[in-house]
């Protein structure tokens, strides 16, 4: 019984092998380098969206916080303001922040962006952590922020992009770094935690520590 030959290939079939496996290789190679490039906080991607997402953000904190006290603020001693609980250390969240003239019943109307006048507050951009307000007049009627009131947020994550980003987006207001007395943003390419300060009202004294770059 004759047993079937096996058949045999041409010995230019293994030939091309060789490329394929090669080309494989390449394209492995440069899918790692590209993966690893776009996972960290140093393309110029990622200082285009810090820079936009800062100028807007900032932008419509502003505007809500200045609505606010134009509703309310009867005098340039009354605080029409959102008010700081904490007294300025570390400050209050922005996302929580009251309308204190607004109406608090029936239901809680005094909350900045879900009660009278209902406005969406992005998320953080991606690497930040959450915008705070600080007002040091803590007496309300009567009293005055001699600190100053500042919105500031500062980067959770480090990179060339996120620093590049935050400096396109001070370039954007009138800014230095440190407190000069005069600028709207206050931001440090240098300092250690990258804190970007945003004035709502310049402070008449000594600056408070967290309205500060740092």
């Amino acid at each position: 019984m004759r047993h079937p030959i096996p058949a045999r290939f041409s010995s230019a079939a293994g030939i091309a092998l060789g490329p394929i496996l090669f080309m494989l290789a390449v394209l492995g190679i440069i899918a790692v380098v590209i993966s690893a490039g776009s996972s960290g906080f140093n393309t110029a991607g990622v200082a285009d969206r810090v820079t936009a997402d800062m100028v807007s953000q900032t932008n419509l904190i502003l505007a809500k916080i200045n609505e606010c006290n134009l509703m309310y603020g009867t005098n340039a001693n009354f605080d029409g303001y959102p008010q700081d609980t904490t007294g300025g250390s570390p400050g209050v969240l922005v996302s929580s922040l009251n309308c204190s003239g607004d109406p608090s019943s029936p239901i809680n109307l005094q909350n900045l962006w879900t009660g009278n006048r209902v406005t969406t507050l992005p998320p953080s951009t991606a690497g930040f952590g959450s915008w705070y307000y600080v007002n040091t007049n803590t007496t309300g009627l009567g009293g005055t922020a001699t600190g100053g009131r500042c919105i500031y947020i500062q980067p959770t994550a480090s990179g060339s992009g996120v620093i590049q980003g935050l400096s396109n987006a001070a370039n954007k207001f009138t800014h230095a770094t440190s407190n000069d007395g005069s600028s709207q943003v206050n931001y440090n390419p240098a300092s250690t935690h990258q804190r970007f300060v945003v004035w709502v009202t310049l402070p008449t004294g000594t600056a408070n520590a967290n309205c500060t770059p740092q």
